[in-house]
């Protein structure tokens, strides 16, 4: 076996310099290049493997020097929040892409037009943007943790904004569309999925631009939804109903105030089939159309399929006839939660079951007597 035989004083020099190699090798290892992938109709530039803690240092993010990179994509990698050193080395960055990479926080930097930043735990938007100032068009922000939009207002020009499943945005089960006042811009507004049951315009605020409005699976049951708060969109023309426990709609009362609605999806809910063959009708007649996006969906115990959309049949109307109108008998007409019950008069074997328990308990007592009985006779 080989043995290296050196005097002492070598020994150190060979560990000092061995030790000054590790920041060396540290620094490198925090060296990111991006590789420039054609997606679509657009080159992007995808960084893969990194993993930045909340107090790392020392990263460096470079991309080749040709073709220009204005979109940049993180892959696979673990982000604490948007990486100081990033921003700096992409000034002027056009879109970011950093879906399920672990963030907590976001960063819209001063020229971001479009940012993918769904499946995220992100509890917080930093933009650094103004309404004077902004370039954004696009927000990716679904499947997060956001409670507060306020700062999302500044983005005036911002034109897509998607929220679905941020269970943390409304503010007791209430979603009020005021919160958007200032998005002039916005043309599609999605707030699928985030546990609401009330939807709210009390300052009538306009969105004037809105296009496309996304209320689907949400308990939105008939009582708690009201088409007068969509009354001042006068540019709505696609609205999403999905999987709202609705039994009923306002839509005469819809297609008068909103003079431009096209489309009206409705599957996935409560009505009776004569009502939802009359709301189907006089959409129909308004110039209104209502798609189906499953067509091939199993009807549950009770509904029946009229214009490709589940509904209840009259037998089960009647079975659920006297519960309270905000009763929730399903999560959807797909997937049954639930069944009432139709009498509350106790069954023969529960009648049986209670007089058997009766007889035990007086026999019990009997015993009991006749112990204590015996008991004082031989002390007395």
């Amino acid at each position: 076996m080989f043995t290296l035989s050196l005097p002492l004083a070598d020994y150190t020099a060979l560990l000092a310099i061995v030790c000054s190699l590790f920041p060396i090798a540290a620094l490198a290892g925090s060296i990111h290049e991006c590789t420039v992938e054609k997606r679509q109709d657009e080159h992007v530039c995808v960084f893969r493997g990194v993993v930045y803690r909340a107090n790392d240092t020392n990263f460096v993010f470079k991309a080749p020097a040709s073709p220009k990179v204005e979109h940049i994509v993180f892959e696979d990698s673990t982000l604490s929040h948007i990486p100081a050193e990033f921003l700096t080395a992409f000034p002027v960055l056009k879109a970011l892409t950093v879906v399920q990479t672990n963030l907590s926080s976001v960063v819209i930097p001063s020229k971001l037009e479009r940012l993918y930043a769904s499946n995220n735990r992100i509890s917080k938007v930093i933009v650094h943007q103004t309404k004077d100032s902004t370039t954004m068009t696009e927000l990716i922000l679904d499947s997060n943790h956001l409670s507060d939009i306020s700062n999302l207002t500044r983005l005036a020009k911002l034109e897509i904004l998607m929220l679905s499943g941020n269970k943390e945005l409304p503010v007791g089960d209430t979603v009020d569309l005021g919160r958007f006042k200032g998005l002039d811009s916005l043309r599609s507004l999605v707030l699928s999925d985030v546990g609401m049951m009330y939807v709210e315009n009390k300052d009538n605020v306009a969105l004037p631009s809105l296009e496309l409005l996304d209320l689907s699976n949400n308990n939105l049951i008939t009582t708690n939804l009201h088409m007068n708060v969509l009354a001042p969109m006068k540019k709505l023309e696609i609205l999403r109903l999905t999987h709202t426990l609705i039994s009923d709609l306002e839509a005469l009362q819809l297609t008068q105030n909103n003079g431009n609605l096209k489309k009206v999806y409705l599957e996935g809910n409560n009505f009776m089939c004569d009502r939802q063959k009359q709301i189907v009708d006089h959409f129909n007649r308004s110039g209104v159309e209502t798609p189906v996006d499953n067509k091939n969906v199993n009807c549950i115990l009770g509904f029946q399929k009229e214009n490709d959309i589940c509904c209840q049949t009259a037998g089960l109307g009647k079975l659920h006839q006297g519960l309270d109108s905000t009763t929730k008998m399903a999560t959807t007409s797909e997937v049954p939660t639930s069944t009432p019950s139709t009498s509350t008069m106790p069954s023969k074997m529960e009648k049986n079951k209670e007089s058997a328990a009766t007889l035990n308990a007086l026999r019990n007592g009997l015993l009991v007597l006749t112990f204590v009985a015996i008991v004082k006779s031989g002390l007395f």
